[in-house]
């Protein structure tokens, strides 16, 4: 039985949403930008406020302040979905279900829910530093020429209380990092495997040598050996290797061989 949201007088909710299994719900940039333009628009007209947010390949997280959750949630997704299916030719509900939300009420779980949005690209290996990845809100609360900024306008008062400058706020994304695998919404999205380990067995595998190194019929061999070996989703092998979802699947199925 799915569990009853919980709807608070304070109005600010972490909201996080997965997609259906192994499917990539942002292929490239022009998939960013319109997701968050329609979250935009859902923010206008449902006088929500966005105080932080990251798009990863499969999911993403809101931490927002609306009065009607349902509404403004509704409104980005459905309208999403279309334009992704009529994009890419596809049918059907893109995620695995109703999103998740989960109540904010003191500015402790505000910051603290901040740092764990911030933080997942690095959690998925993706980047070193929450500062370095381009599709969330860690480059602007003190920068306002992020270009991200000109597309969904992140409110940045609560950061600004709580950290007086942008070297006190990144030491912080960067300190809080240990603590994030106690963040209670983490076991909702968890991966089979983690990227940092997948990461350290590529390394030990590529033995010094670079991806880009590798010739086709190599690169299929290691992506096949991970799919057999790993408990790694397509997604995050796609990631890994730097290749499409489909290539890794097709490998993965015997559809694509070594010639």
């Amino acid at each position: 039985m799915r569990k009853k949201r919980v709807i608070t007088d304070v109005g600010i909710y972490h909201i996080y949403q997965q997609a259906n299994s192994r499917v990539i719900i942002f292929y490239d940039d022009e998939d960013r930008i319109q997701f968050l333009s329609l979250i935009a628009e859902s923010a206008r007209i449902n006088g929500a406020v966005i105080y932080a947010y990251v798009l990863m390949d499969n999911h993403w997280h809101l931490l927002v302040n609306v009065k009607d959750l349902t509404s403004f949630v509704k409104r980005y997704l459905m309208s999403y979905v279309r334009w992704y299916n009529r994009k890419y030719s596809k049918r059907g509900n893109l995620c695995n279900g109703p999103y998740s939300s989960s109540p904010k009420s003191t500015i402790q779980k505000i910051i603290t829910c901040i740092g764990y949005i911030l933080n997942n690209p690095v959690k998925a290996g993706m980047v070193s530093q929450p500062i370095h990845y381009k599709w969330s809100s860690a480059n602007q609360y003190f920068n306002n020429d992020s270009k991200s900024s000109n597309i969904l306008y992140v409110d940045d008062t609560i950061v600004k209380i709580y950290f007086s400058n942008y070297i006190e706020f990144s030491e912080y994304l960067l300190n809080s990092q240990l603590d994030l695998n106690d963040f209670r919404e983490e076991k909702d999205l968890e991966m089979p495997v983690k990227y940092s380990d997948l990461s350290k067995s590529l390394l030990e595998l590529l033995n010094n040598k670079s991806l880009y190194e590798l010739t086709r019929n190599e690169l299929i061999v290691m992506i096949k050996k991970f799919c057999n070996e790993t408990r790694a989703t397509y997604i995050q092998v796609a990631s890994l290797f730097h290749v499409s979802y489909t290539f890794v699947r097709d490998v993965a199925k015997g559809r694509i061989n070594p010639e």
